[in-house]
């Protein structure tokens, strides 16, 4: 009894301590920056002395310097009273400190589901369009590659499978709350999709459809195909998408 007693008093204790410790750290970071700055040691006043003086010769102005600077100044007193110094704190010297704040690593964000679409609509719209663009400079007669190769029709088939494909990755993904592949979802989802997908290519294949959807020259084709993939080529710049549209579910993405 006497030892729960005692683990129960260590447990209380040592909470109490962190609690402390939380509150002192709180307190710090209420500090004024010229205060802490006064109360830093020797090695530490050094050590912000030769980091401003780095971000300065990267380019930066004194006083967003300064700002940086300011910003850490709680990390670095917190971690002196604890006996640590800043080139300990941060595992760096003040060169490289400089060069991770003027550099800093931007990790990679999950691609939202809309932007894999989009980028998977534009690339097989882009492919399709250029497939067909090439059949038709290597045909006699234009009409008869007509079966499913108005313009209309291969954009809508292009869009369609940058969607397709992203619904199946999302419903390839396990049941979060049952951490089993929902299987009856993908195989009905799957025919479902492609059952519409189908429909649509029949119904724009009609003659009536051909002034909406009409059959573009080779030359054309190949033209809405670089004009599909210098669009998707901006996006991915814009969002810094990275990744190859066949396997969606890795595509990563570092916004700007």
């Amino acid at each position: 009894m006497s030892e729960e007693k005692q683990v129960k008093n260590d447990s209380q204790a040592e909470l109490q301590k962190q609690g402390q410790a939380e509150a002192k750290t709180e307190s710090i970071k209420q500090e004024n920056p010229e205060e802490l700055r006064g109360k830093l040691s020797n090695k530490n006043k050094d050590y912000i002395y030769r980091l401003k003086k780095e971000l300065v010769a990267g380019g930066m102005s004194e006083g967003d310097a300064d700002a940086q600077i300011d910003g850490l100044l709680p990390e670095i007193y917190d971690a002196q009273i604890k006996g640590q110094p800043a080139n300990v704190l941060f595992g760096a010297a003040p060169k490289m400190k400089a060069s991770q704040i003027l550099h800093p690593v931007v990790k990679p964000e999950r691609v939202s589901d809309k932007l894999v679409a989009l980028d998977g609509a534009l690339f097989y719209t882009a492919m399709l369009t250029v497939l067909f663009g090439v059949l038709q400079l290597f045909t006699d007669n234009s009409k008869s590659t007509s079966s499913g190769s108005g313009i209309l029709t291969l954009i809508v088939m292009g869009l369609s499978m940058g969607w397709y494909f992203t619904k199946y990755n999302t419903w390839m993904q396990p049941d979060p709350k049952t951490d089993k592949q929902a299987w009856g979802k993908v195989i009905w989802g799957l025919l479902g999709s492609l059952l519409i997908i189908m429909l649509i290519v029949f119904v724009l294949s009609i003659p009536a459809l051909s002034v909406i959807n009409p059959v573009l020259p080779g030359w054309a084709d190949i033209l809405v195909a670089a004009a599909a993939y210098g669009i998707r080529w901006l996006v991915r710049r814009h969002y810094g998408i990275e990744g190859t549209s066949l396997s969606p579910d890795k595509l990563t993405m570092k916004k700007k």
